[in-house]
């Protein structure tokens, strides 16, 4: 089983963060679907820091990260493996009006099923366009979402602190 923990729109509050990546253990990846005005290598530090030292880390820029260290240090999509037959699409989602037939044209393009995005600070996880879409919320109100993997199957959980 990989477990990896989801969340957007951090908007500076690396003390939430700080406390998502403590509460949950056994991760292998945290994903950061952008908005995090927070310089990138503040996150990876604390990730190193938390009981999670060994997971990766993936994030791209929101739209919020325009002027601050993370526009520089990240891209605007990038894709995640997930497990061994599942790959995901990650962006913000505010390039594409977070509209859903947009992004699964973008992530049918980069070979995803999956399509992890932020932007509008609500929860989803919904099968659309033969795709799965999720959207952990705003980690700034303390919105996040854990998806676990086995054998190929996916489970979604939302998380609130």
């Amino acid at each position: 089983m990989t477990k990896y923990l989801i969340c957007s729109d951090i908007h500076g509050r690396k003390d939430l963060f700080d406390k998502a990546i403590n509460v949950e253990e056994n991760l292998s990846a945290v994903i950061v679907a952008g908005d995090l005005e927070l310089d990138p290598s503040l996150l990876a530090e604390l990730l190193m820091r938390s009981s999670n030292k060994d997971c990766s880390i993936y994030a791209v820029a929101g739209n919020c990260d325009s002027y601050l260290p993370a526009k520089t240090k990240l891209r605007e999509l990038t894709t995640v493996p997930i497990g061994e037959q599942n790959k995901a699409l990650l962006l913000h989602g505010h390039r594409y009006a977070a509209r859903e037939d947009l992004m699964s044209y973008v992530a049918s393009e980069n070979g995803c099923n999956i399509v992890i995005f932020g932007h509008i600070h609500s929860f989803v996880s919904e099968e659309k366009y033969g795709m799965l879409f999720l959207n952990p919320g705003a980690l700034k109100a303390g919105s996040y979402m854990i998806l676990e993997e086995t054998e190929g199957k996916i489970s979604v959980l939302k998380r609130t602190l």
